[in-house]
């Protein structure tokens, strides 16, 4: 089966604010050979999701996203889009494209994998059984993962920037940095699992994502199989950062929270 992707022309690439996480940077940043700042844009809040993160003490959170092009046209394509000339176009980063581009338009429901009806796609698209894929499904659990753990690195940065002793120092490019550096140590604990454990264990953690729990903050006895990955990931954000003098782990369910609780 083709992807309706193929012969569309509605342009989602040039509509759309595309918001990544860490590891969509990470991922296109050591694939690519370049800076974050070269692709990345932050995009403030309308609603905190847990994923926001601070660049001062004012409560104001950030999404990270693509850059859009500088284009002469009303519509600004995403920063990778490679125009062709018979009007239509390409994603140049395919292999490393976004996990939201890669779900997009699916989102997991109790009857499985379902199209989203807020999308640009024609009314006929994605109706002849693509979803029912079973990659679809593997793309979304895995996005609720790195949705967690990005969560968790967000968490760790947003306490350094509430009780850092130097808060000049805080930027954009200071967060960019933090988080190659974060992803960086993460992927060691990745290198050290087989791709078949890794996959069973996005399986078994995205389930429970999607049953609103987490293993970062909550007991998922379903996930004890793999305790010493989860371990290692938290290790990885204690150990950012040690002249905050944290009084007490990231791990902690409170810390989910932590944009809420702004220091004046």
């Amino acid at each position: 089966m083709s992807s309706p992707c193929a012969t569309c022309t509605r342009r989602c690439c040039h509509h759309y604010t595309v918001t990544v996480t860490g590891y969509d940077a990470w991922i296109i940043s050591t694939g690519l050979g370049l800076a974050l700042e070269q692709f990345l844009v932050t995009v403030p809040q309308r609603e905190a999701n847990g994923r926001g993160f601070l660049l001062s003490r004012t409560g104001q959170t950030y999404d990270i996203a693509l850059d859009k092009a500088h284009a002469r046209t009303k519509e600004q394509p995403c920063v990778f889009w490679l125009g062709l000339p018979n009007g239509g176009g390409r994603c140049g980063i395919y292999a490393l494209r976004p996990q939201v581009c890669q779900t997009y338009p699916a989102y997991l429901a109790d009857s499985g994998v379902e199209r989203r009806e807020d999308v640009l796609c024609p009314t006929r698209a994605w109706r002849d059984g693509i979803l029912a894929q079973p990659v679809w499904r593997q793309r979304l659990l895995r996005m609720q993962v790195e949705y967690d753990i990005y969560g968790l690195a967000v968490q760790r940065w947003n306490y350094h920037v509430l009780y850092t002793p130097n808060p000049a120092q805080i930027s954009v490019l200071a967060y960019y940095t933090y988080l190659l550096h974060f992803y960086g140590r993460l992927e060691s604990v990745r290198a050290g699992t087989s791709a078949t454990e890794l996959d069973a264990l996005y399986e078994r953690w995205g389930a429970c994502g999607f049953a609103g729990r987490s293993p970062l903050v909550d007991a998922c006895a379903e996930l004890d199989r793999w305790s010493a990955i989860i371990k290692a990931i938290l290790a990885v954000a204690d150990g950012f950062f040690p002249s905050d003098d944290m009084p007490y782990a990231t791990r902690d369910p409170e810390m989910q929270r932590l944009p809420a609780a702004i220091v004046t």
